[in-house]
């Protein structure tokens, strides 16, 4: 069945649909605030008409090579691509900004290949296991896990706690406002139409990270990289990422688990990812200024958990995503039953197997073979630079909903974070805050119903009182080290 599904996938049409599809996809990737989901939408409609291995082929390199193009913005010019690629903002620009662009893209494509390698492998050989660990967990457990990432806040305020726990409490409130998850019932909206479905997360990340990100670089002038050059090439990235196995493997696991499990997915994957990295680093005071690994586990953690999404959508047809919503709606237009059905459709589910392994492969080509030209663009003039971006970020608004008050959106939140870069207030906190909020609180609304409104009842479930446990460990570890019996020495 492999071998058949390998002859299958590798025919003439299915490789040039799969080369299409990663051309495309890294042009979108790059693009400010689009990311997978706009470009699995867009290529949808394509799909009709195509044979069924042929249209997931190109769905595929599509989605794979979009999440690693996402980052090629993020890594140059610190402009998030999409929701997905906001981490890679925080170390991969300043090794930009040091000349260093290309080893940092080359740790981007190893890290992706990576991912999406071992992503792949979970979905082939682990898949039913995976997901009935993720059935198994109710929303006690999704709350618990949302409580902590929270409770990461401190990490990603990068030495500013207070003003990072300050903005993580503002994007929390930007998060409640909108339609109750539970009753449905309007709250902070003023009466005002467009705040009914909530504050858009697109226009705000692309105003916080990239048109901010012009203003600055519109103030500055000169160019991006403050050394001149772009010294550590490509392939020193690629041998420096396979380097560090502990890395990869971190952000691999915390990308499929994040994936398999529905709401969590791309949003999170990137910054839990950087955050668990930070944390477990001997060197957490070195990240935010140009730490490998910094970069890698976040890369690597983005890509496991697009493929991870697919778990749960072609083993139970249970969309992991929104972007995975689109794949299974392929899969029934197409007339493939998601499920078992999937799994006993002889060479077909292999074909799709191989297609979505040989897409992994497509993205990391081509993105070595380009990366050099990709990196001459932190050499361009900022003023060049800057109406280009303005630009992206505007099309990368309005794109997903078609409104111009998404851009205006962007336009506000695009100076509030020029506001807070020029005073030091950590943006990846609101983000964390706004991204976690919403599921947060309807996770703990649908758990308190369930408990009939004991709180205590919250944590009776084991999955949720062991999440728990772990987090009150790593926020008193600290305190922990210093007492008597707990040796803690500077050798070890």
């Amino acid at each position: 069945m492999w071998w058949e599904g390998f002859l299958v996938a590798t025919q003439g049409y299915n490789l040039l649909y799969l080369l299409s599809g990663t051309v495309v996809g890294l042009i979108i990737g790059a693009l400010p605030g689009l990311g997978p989901l706009f470009a699995v939408a867009l290529m949808l409609p394509l799909t009709f008409g195509m044979p069924a291995v042929s249209a997931i082929i190109l769905l595929a390199a599509v989605h794979a090579s979009t999440a690693y193009g996402d980052s090629l913005a993020s890594i140059l010019i610190n402009t998030p691509g999409g929701v997905g690629s906001v981490a890679s903002c925080w170390d991969g620009f300043p090794m930009a900004q040091q000349g260093k662009a290309g080893m940092a893209l080359g740790l981007s494509a190893a890290g992706s290949l990576f991912g999406g390698v071992i992503g792949w492998l979970s979905l082939v050989l682990i898949s039913p296991v995976l997901t009935g660990l993720a059935l198994k967990m109710g929303p006690a457990e999704y709350f618990m896990l949302a409580l902590l990432a929270l409770s990461l806040l401190s990490l990603a305020a990068q030495g500013e706690t207070i003003k990072g726990l300050i903005l993580g409490g503002i994007g929390l409130l930007l998060a409640f406002i909108g339609r109750d998850p539970i009753t449905a019932t309007q709250r902070f909206t003023m009466g005002n139409m467009y705040l009914q479905d909530g504050v858009p997360l697109v226009p705000v990340v692309v105003g916080l990270f990239a048109l901010s990100q012009a203003i600055i670089l519109a103030e500055s002038g000169g160019v991006i990289a403050q050394v001149r050059g772009t010294k550590g090439d490509v392939w020193q990235g690629v041998v420096g990422a396979f380097r560090r196995p502990i890395t990869l493997l971190r952000g691999g696991i915390i990308g499929i688990l994040l994936g398999i499990m529905p709401a969590l997915g791309l949003s999170t994957a990137n910054i839990v990812a950087y955050l668990a990295e930070k944390r477990a680093s001997r060197e957490p005071e070195t990240f935010g200024k140009g730490n490998v690994a910094g970069l890698l586990a976040p890369e690597t953690a983005k890509n496991a958990c697009i493929v991870g999404d697919l778990i749960p959508t072609f083993t139970l047809g249970i969309p992991g995503s929104s972007t995975t919503a689109l794949f299974l709606a392929a899969l029934t237009l197409h007339g493939i039953q998601p499920g078992a059905e999937f799994f006993q459709a002889g060479s077909l589910s292999y074909a799709v197997f191989v297609g979505i392994l040989l897409a992994q492969f497509a993205f990391f080509v081509l993105g070595l073979l380009f990366a050099g030209y990709f990196a001459r663009v932190v050499l361009l003039p900022n003023s060049l630079l800057v109406p280009l971006i303005v630009v992206l970020s505007f099309i990368g608004a309005y794109a997903m909903r078609h409104t111009l008050l998404d851009v205006l959106i962007t336009i506000l939140f695009g100076f509030v974070g020029y506001v807070l870069s020029k005073h030091r207030w950590p943006q990846a906190c609101l983000v964390l805050g706004f991204v976690l909020g919403d599921i947060a609180e309807s996770n703990l609304q649908r758990a308190l119903l369930i408990s009939g409104g004991s709180y205590l009842g919250v944590l009776a479930r084991p999955g949720a009182l062991g999440i728990f446990m772990t987090m009150l460990v790593m926020l008193g570890w600290p305190y922990l080290a210093k007492l008597p019996g707990i040796i803690r020495t500077r050798e070890v």
